[in-house]
């Protein structure tokens, strides 16, 4: 009877938990369900073949490549004449995911095209970051808070605009693979059998290698990672895990140094690289290993272990620092947040965003998550926690205020408050760390790697909106913090309270009022107040905040489907570079320039001695030199050229036919006379290495 009675038990064991992983297994299902379902709610009104973003053209453009060939040439010949796009100084993972992702669906389901798999690429991307975040909070500090956090992210304007059907850019996919890496290496930390934990490294260093031929700014990624290995080489008293950290490290240094000519010679937006992604590992691995054999050789040293840590850090910091001052000048023109080229000033998607645009689209979020960063860490730290509690308090109004307060105060001095919390922040993390007399707790620890998270994407976003995408992530993680938080000690308190009567107490346990205080406050962030909630926005972002480029019956639209008919392949078409792409695709043509900014002084150019020009003989020659035989003007008469006005016979008038003069869209074919010469100073890219190639110096 004694082991039937343990055969029943275990079976009732095991249908339990099986019943309690279905459960598990279909919230998370439909929250990921919501997710998606928010993200295709516009994708009716784009029309066939277009997408919301003009990357997204140069995205299928390349897909469209290796679909057809199996991979990316050395230069693309279709863009950037007469030199080229060095496809060697660009992060191509995406473009060969799109094509083989569009074999492998197709062989299942033949209708579906390359243009399908571009359009909801972004969605499923999301979806996948999306899943793997909720599955590793669910392990980590239970399904409730998971879902809690999950269901903020899925929700969030700011989240859904750039992973919306249509985008077609590489955002959702960059964020996906953020995310899988910084968690799967936050599992390995917390395994306790060697294999698990060696699996989950390498499985993290295998998907930094990932993100890492995906997009030049996934070192802002690595970092996140970086900051909790420096917060626990300062806090341990012993090496640990040092083969393990080497191992990770190897998974993805040399094998990108290998992988991509951009991290071996890097230029423009690729020179710096392989200082911002290769060499941060490797420093801390030196430092790991150079205080291993410190304290191995000199005995002294291992009663001083945090301190010497925190000197080795100090020291390598001091260095880095001096790197980046002797580089200043360089990152002028090859970094994106702090560049000042005209070219990047007219990208909208790189200016600050101002407060309402952090109303627009996190309501109470940004307010609530900037609040929760401010003071889980003085429930985690207690008094210590200070340390980090002020200079983030200056880091969230410096950021999310930004625009009120340089009204106020002027904007150099924002930007002084805005260095002093970052220095702050930086500063506290490393003396609590210093501090920390005790072993580090799988809360601490996660918290850390948020706080990371916040602060890099916040000060990238500070300065320029596009970002705001990667934020959500850790808003979303702390504001979840804070509302369980708040009501764990809400329902504790009420049921000890003398106001409670025992039978509420029996009929209301501690679990049962937790979840339903949660669920208060939950729907309260989310609805309330009503003209500022993120709810109510949720589907407007998805439907309306990205509109179809260059739209369904625009001018614009029927100019390129007529050169897609009338025109062959090897037109050259001269346009405003943020056609570029768009052209490539849709009109079927070659193009000069293009919103790719790899050449940001030959856009600089197109303006001056195009646009800006004051004689056909200058234009002529600055368009036969990059080898154009069309040209396209887009606006209604702009005062800034004469080419709308009356031309020579060299400019023959061939789109549209009918009311040429008063159309807002403009073809034209060049008929070079034979007196036009080409010039060397038409092609200078402002790379010296290129112009030197060139004979341009």
């Amino acid at each position: 009877m004694s082991d039937t009675g343990n055969n029943v038990t275990l079976l009732f064991g095991i249908a339990h938990k099986d019943v309690k992983s279905i459960r598990v297994s279909a919230l998370l299902a439909s929250l990921l369900v919501l997710a998606f379902w928010i993200r295709i709610h516009g994708v009716n009104a784009i029309p066939d073949g277009q997408f919301t973003g003009t990357d997204a053209y140069l995205y299928y453009w390349q897909a469209q490549i290796v679909s057809e060939h199996g991979q990316l040439p050395d230069r693309d010949m279709h863009r950037w004449l007469p030199l080229g796009r060095d496809l060697g100084q660009t992060l191509n993972l995406y473009s060969y995911v799109l094509a083989y992702v569009h074999k492998v669906v197709a062989w299942l389901f033949p209708n579906i095209t390359l243009y399908h798999v571009c359009l909801y690429m972004p969605v499923v991307c999301f979806c996948i970051g999306l899943g793997a975040l909720c599955l590793y909070l669910y392990h980590a500090h239970g399904l409730m808070f998971s879902l809690t956090a999950g269901l903020i992210l899925a929700t969030l304007p700011g989240s859904i605009e750039r992973s919306t059907a249509g985008f077609g850019d590489r955002d959702a996919f960059c964020l996906m693979i953020g995310v899988l890496a910084v968690v799967t290496y936050l599992t390995s930390l917390q395994r306790e059998t060697p294999r698990k934990r060696l699996f989950w490294t390498l499985a993290s260093g295998f998907i930094v290698f990932l993100g890492g031929i995906s997009w030049e700014g996934f070192g802002v990624f690595l970092s996140v990672i970086i900051v909790v290995e420096l917060y626990r080489f300062i806090s341990s008293e012993t090496e640990d895990r040092l083969g393990l950290y080497a191992l990770w490290v190897c998974c993805f240094v040399p094998t990108l140094y290998l992988a991509s000519p951009a991290y071996r010679n890097g230029y423009g937006f690729a020179e710096h690289l392989a200082a911002f992604v290769l060499i941060p590992p490797l420093v801390l691995l030196a430092m790991r290993a150079l205080r291993s054999l410190l304290l191995s050789k000199i005995d002294r040293l291992r009663q001083h272990t945090r301190t010497t840590s925190l000197v080795l850090t100090l020291a390598f910091v001091t260095l880095a620092l001096g790197y980046v001052w002797t580089q200043q000048n360089t990152f002028a023109d090859t970094t994106v947040p702090i560049s000042d080229t005209p070219v990047m000033q007219a990208m909208t998607e790189l200016r600050a965003p101002h407060f309402g645009y952090w109303v627009a689209r996190y309501g109470t979020v940004f307010i609530v998550g900037s609040l929760g960063f401010i003071l889980i860490t003085l429930t985690i730290w207690k008094k210590k926690g200070i340390l980090l509690s002020l200079p983030l308090t200056l880091f969230t109004i410096t950021s999310f205020f930004r625009e009120p307060l340089d009204k106020l105060w002027g904007e150099p001095l924002g930007n002084a408050f805005f260095g002093v919390a970052i220095i702050g922040c930086a500063l506290g993390l490393l003396l609590l760390a210093w501090c920390r007399k005790h072993k580090i707790s799988t809360t601490e620890l996660i918290f850390v790697a948020f706080t990371a998270w916040f602060l890099a994407w916040g000060a990238l976003t500070r300065d320029a909106k596009r970002y705001d995408l990667f934020i959500g992530v850790a808003l979303a993680f702390v504001t979840a913090t804070l509302i369980h938080f708040a009501a764990q000690t809400f329902s504790q308190k009420l049921r000890k309270s003398v106001y409670v009567t025992d039978k509420f107490r029996q009929d209301f346990k501690s679990v049962v009022l937790n979840t339903g205080c949660v669920v208060i406050l939950l729907t309260c962030l989310m609805c309330l107040p009503i003209n500022h909630a993120h709810t109510y926005r949720s589907f407007y972002a998805a439907k309306k905040m990205r509109r179809a480029k260059p739209g369904g019956n625009t001018n614009v639209a029927k100019a390129m489907h007529w050169m897609k008919a009338e025109l062959p392949d090897t037109t050259v078409v001269a346009a405003n570079w943020n056609y570029g792409s768009q052209l490539n695709v849709l009109a079927g043509v070659k193009t000069i320039i293009d919103q790719d900014t790899y050449l940001q002084h030959w856009i600089h150019l197109y303006d001056q001695h195009v646009l800006k020009a004051t004689s056909e003989r200058e234009v002529l020659a600055f368009l036969k030199t990059h080898t154009a035989t069309h040209l396209m003007l887009v606006g209604y008469k702009p005062a800034i050229t004469f080419l709308r006005g009356q031309l020579s016979d060299t400019f023959v008038p061939i789109y549209p036919k009918d009311n040429f003069t008063e159309a807002m869209v403009n073809i034209w074919e060049i008929h070079y006379p034979p007196d036009i010469q080409t010039a060397p100073k038409y092609l200078k890219t402002g790379f010296p290495e290129i112009d030197e190639g060139l004979g341009l110096q």
